[in-house]
């Protein structure tokens, strides 16, 4: 039987790689099931503010890219997914802030409540925030413990003259920059005068375009994420570590959101009984589908038999018994709407994670054309590793949230 299960999940999975369209789930479910699952990043501020800057520096995607993949989700907000197939991250953006009549209004309840974390984003010279404290005064008045990440942009507009960035974070020190240091002083002492007990961590960036001769472009980029990863809850702490887990390919960097979004669709889908055994080997095998089109290598039947392969028989069949197993846990009266569904969430997710990990070995090495099999197998558990700690991070961040 153990062996009968594998071999069909196995061959669901390698419909969906190279049929995707007659899979059993369209990528639609896939992408609500994701969405569902990823935490919300709040980015709050005014109208050229750099926000948008702030999104590109983090996902890499380029800012006519996110212009055209920001979609409303309120009367006064609109959401990026990141990556759109299968999100891993949502960025919420409030329209409107130092426009007349501009504001969320009657909407900050439902955005407050949606949102996982607040940044403020505010152009370094510019003292009038007014409308971003007001929403942030709110904000903390429903979540007193909440921390508040002041992110202030556009630092070079406070340079008298053509000079490039001083060393970071030596930004005060530098001589000529006394108007700049005195604005970021006022400013930041405005927000830090909210109410509520959370911390409100202030970093310096500049995050210019190469046509503007500013180097570092990302200036002050590593503080912006240090300071993410730092005040972010658990599961959006994780997430955003994972994303910067460094890779020489930048095919790998690619690949990464979209193997973290797929892994969190399949484990969400595995909470059901019984569906997950149909659903999971669907979404594996579109996965695996995306990461092809990533790396530029068509897979067929001959190249999944050989990541089979390459995979290992002790790996191969320790996927099937644990999802067999994992399954028939969920249908026991009294564990499976609890303990039993929990861990299998977290295994979904771990073993679609390795499995995309390690596809991105092999087809790394197919198209450099190296032995594609070699290392396969060690990526696997080594990611397996990695993503069985990163489920562990995000369940109990939801645990502390109930």
């Amino acid at each position: 039987m153990n062996g009968s299960r594998l071999s069909r999940g196995w061959q669901r999975l390698m419909d969906a790689v190279i049929r995707p369209e007659r899979a059993d789930l369209d990528q639609a479910e896939i992408a609500r099931q994701a969405r569902e699952q990823a935490p919300v990043l709040w980015l709050l501020g005014k109208v050229q503010s750099g926000k948008t800057s702030i999104v590109g520096a983090i996902t890499g995607d380029s800012a006519a890219a996110i212009g055209e993949g920001f979609r409303s989700c309120t009367r006064s907000a609109r959401v990026y997914d990141y990556p759109a197939e299968a999100p891993v991250l949502r960025f919420l953006d409030t329209r409107g802030l130092g426009e007349v009549g501009g504001g969320p209004g009657d909407d900050l309840a439902r955005l407050t409540e949606r949102a996982h974390m607040v940044v403020a984003v505010a152009r370094a010279m510019d003292l009038h925030q007014d409308e971003v404290l007001e929403t942030l005064r709110a904000v903390r008045r429903r979540h007193p413990d909440w921390p508040v990440l002041l992110v202030q942009t556009c630092l070079h507009e406070g340079y008298p003259d053509d000079r490039d960035h001083p060393p970071y974070p030596a930004l005060d020190a530098a001589p000529g920059l006394e108007d700049l240091a005195r604005c970021r002083r006022q400013q930041a002492d405005a927000f830090r005068a909210l109410p509520g007990k959370g911390p409100v961590v202030v970093v310096p960036v500049d995050l210019t375009l190469p046509d503007e001769d500013y180097t570092p472009v990302f200036y002050g980029l590593p503080a912006l994420l240090d300071a993410l990863e730092a005040q972010a809850p658990g599961r959006l702490a994780a997430i955003l570590q994972a994303l910067r887990r460094p890779a020489d390919d930048p095919r790998a960097r690619r690949a990464r959101p979209h193997i973290l979004g797929y892994a969190s669709a399949a484990a969400a889908s595995d909470v059901v009984p019984v569906l997950g055994v149909v659903s999971v080997p669907a979404m594996q095998g579109k996965l695996l589908h995306s990461l092809g089109r990533i790396y530029g290598v068509p897979w067929d039947a001959g190249s999944l038999r050989a990541f089979t392969a390459a995979l290992g028989s002790g790996t191969l069949a320790g996927l099937g018994l644990s999802h067999g197993a994992r399954q028939l846990g969920k249908l026991i009266p009294g564990y499976g709407q609890t303990a039993g569904a929990a861990a299998a969430a977290a295994a979904t997710f771990a073993v679609t994670y390795a499995l995309g990990i390690a596809a991105c070995t092999y087809l790394s090495r197919t198209r450099d054309g190296r032995d594609a099999t070699e290392g396969v197998e060690a990526a696997y558990r080594q990611a397996l590793r990695e993503a069985l700690d990163l489920a562990r991070r995000r369940a109990e961040s939801r645990g502390a949230a109930e």
